[in-house]
């Protein structure tokens, strides 16, 4: 057998376009998965590659340094693979997890292979089976040094944006699937924005289904210009065998893979408020209520008003893309907490820039995404790049109260509003909360004209505490 110069170990969908993409860029490649139904399926679809029938013929068919390019099931799976492979690993080689594993996992491991003197690398792959077929967003993390063996082969078969490749070195241990794991969180949250807009033309509105996707394809070529809205257009376009629209024979119920729930848990374990990413991500697991629904939607009444719209759908547009602006400042945050709590310098236009082709949330805001990250504000809602979001606020309050006074179940773009209302607060009602958490559980509290924490016998005297003083 010939000596080749990358394995790729999983054949699924991602694997196997993955495999063709570096194929028909002239790599030599070795094709291995533990699933012979996989291994078929690739050789009945493509007769390049050399496939193998055990790991150990991968790895003897490969000249040093190898790389092995994981593209398994995240979580056991990937810690029972290697644990399989280790034995035959050699001082040098690069292991890449291409999987959606978590970061946590990730940085593990590089830990683990680094003190054998193996290269360990997370690499998040955004672009679904096409994009890994014909040029993904990749976003690497791990051994510096492993990048550095394999970078040349990854760049050649990423998705290129104004004539750079869409694939980085992000920083050690799992900041490469940490900023996967942030994209999947924002993917969410552009989703159901979309979702909500749909649902105020449809329910709110009442337009036809035809004008509903024209209204789509008159956004395509406009701000919200984007592979989703893109793909939003091809959705509706879809009719079933009947000739009625497809979409509307699909269940409301949607599923999810994890990342979105992992964001959110991180979230909270950095303090960054993402309540556009937290509603998409929750109403997922609600829309699985349908008993609740059901019933909720006969025993519940609601005072409505019917929803007008004046300029109904430049209204629209401008709502939701000042909701995906907040969603994406939500994500770039946390983001950025990240990066200073594990010290991985992520350089944040960068990895941005990333996205700007091959991946799922790819659109025309990211050249001004790229430029506001630049500035030094603490968040990028107040970007001078980004300012236009004040322009856009009516549009979105307009949508949101109008659509939730006429009863429409609208998430996503609420919270935008309510997200674009706290960072615009120069005062919240934090401070009865902190009086009354003192009250109940003596937590302390911080005053405004004096340092220190403090706490109060607050129910002492009817009308007037008596201060303790600081703690």
């Amino acid at each position: 057998m010939k000596n080749h110069s990358i394995a790729i170990y999983g054949l699924g969908v991602m694997g196997g376009s993955l495999a063709k993409n570096l194929l028909s860029r002239g790599c030599r490649v070795s094709l291995y998965s533990k699933s012979g139904e996989e291994r078929d399926r690739f050789s009945a679809s493509c007769t390049e590659g050399a496939m193998c029938s055990t790991q150990e013929e991968m790895l003897r068919g490969m000249a040093p340094p190898r790389v092995i390019f994981l593209m398994i099931t995240a979580g056991s799976p990937v810690d029972q693979v290697l644990e399989e492979l280790a034995p035959h690993l050699q001082k040098g080689d690069v292991v890449i997890d291409g999987g959606n594993s978590h970061y946590r996992d990730t940085g593990r491991r590089a830990d683990s292979f680094r003190e054998r003197g193996i290269h360990y690398l997370g690499v998040g792959v955004s672009g679904g089976e096409e994009g890994a077929l014909k040029g993904p967003s990749l976003m690497a993390g791990g051994s510096r040094e492993g990048w550095d063996i394999c970078k040349e082969t990854l760049r050649s078969i990423a998705a290129v944006a104004d004539g750079e490749p869409c694939c980085g070195y992000l920083g050690s241990g799992g900041a490469g699937h940490y900023v996967k794991m942030v994209h999947n969180g924002i993917e969410y949250a552009i989703l159901q924005l979309i979702a909500d807009a749909y649902f105020i033309l449809k329910s709110g509105l009442g337009l036809p289904h035809g004008r509903i996707l024209e209204v789509f394809q008159e956004w395509r070529s406009g701000p919200l210009d984007s592979y989703l809205i893109d793909i939003t257009c091809d959705v509706l376009a879809a009719m079933d065998e009947d000739g009625t629209p497809l979409v509307e024979k699909i269940l409301d119920v949607a599923g999810q893979k994890g990342t979105g729930g992992w964001t959110l848990v991180d979230a909270v374990d950095k303090g960054v408020y993402v309540p556009t990413i937290d509603e998409s991500v929750f109403l997922r697991s609600f829309s699985g209520k349908r008993l609740l629904r059901e019933q909720g939607s006969v025993k519940l009444t609601a005072t409505v008003t019917p929803l007008k719209l004046p300029e109904g759908a430049g209204k629209l547009r401008d709502a939701l893309l000042a909701g995906i602006i907040c969603a994406y400042a939500q994500g770039i945050e946390l983001m950025q907490a990240a990066s200073d709590k594990y010290a991985w310098n992520l350089d944040l236009p960068a990895a941005i820039s990333l996205w700007r082709a091959g991946c799922i949330i790819r659109s025309r805001l990211l050249l001004d995404l790229v430029a506001a990250v630049k500035e030094p504000v603490p968040n990028i809602i107040l970007s001078e790049r980004l300012s236009g979001i004040t322009a856009l606020e009516p549009a979105l309050r307009e949508v949101v109260t109008k659509a939730m006074a006429a009863g429409l179940a609208i998430p996503t773009l609420a919270s935008g509003l309510s997200y674009y209302d706290c960072c615009r607060a120069r005062q919240l009602p934090l401070n009865l909360v902190q009086g009354l958490r003192d009250c109940f559980g003596a937590h302390t509290y911080q005053r405004t004209d004096r340092p220190g924490d403090f706490h109060t016998r607050w129910q002492a005297c009817p009308n007037k505490s008596v201060e303790i003083g600081k703690v």
